[in-house]
């Protein structure tokens, strides 16, 4: 049985909980390309709000165009981004106020 050092143990817990707690944040944004697109992102964030989860308690920001966790909770990243090709696929507001638009959600991202 081979015994690992104590830094070596130390440095593994420390790349553990980084990559657990890397996919929680603050605050998320959609992008379509390399664009922000608040048309998706706003009713993403509903609609991540609207899933349930433990850590659902979000609310959308218009100032920054993020999505916003609220006190105690957080984004889901893989979650998020799952709300914003959602909204790419079953349409959302036009930029001239007309109709739906959609977007190809292999273009579609949940940015953190």
């Amino acid at each position: 049985m081979k015994i690992l050092s104590i830094p070596v143990v130390v440095l593994w817990a420390s790349i553990a909980t980084q990559s657990v707690l890397a996919n929680n944040h603050a605050s998320c944004f959609c992008s379509n390309g390399d664009s922000a697109n608040t048309r998706i992102a706003s009713p993403a964030c509903q609609y991540y709000a609207k899933q349930g989860y433990s850590n659902s308690d979000v609310s959308w920001n218009s100032g920054t165009g993020r999505c916003v966790a609220n006190s105690g909770s957080y984004l889901m990243g893989d979650q998020w981004e799952a709300a914003c090709r959602s909204i790419a696929s079953s349409g959302f507001n036009c930029l001239d106020g007309r109709g739906k638009c959609y977007a190809s959600t292999g273009q579609v991202r949940g940015r953190c």
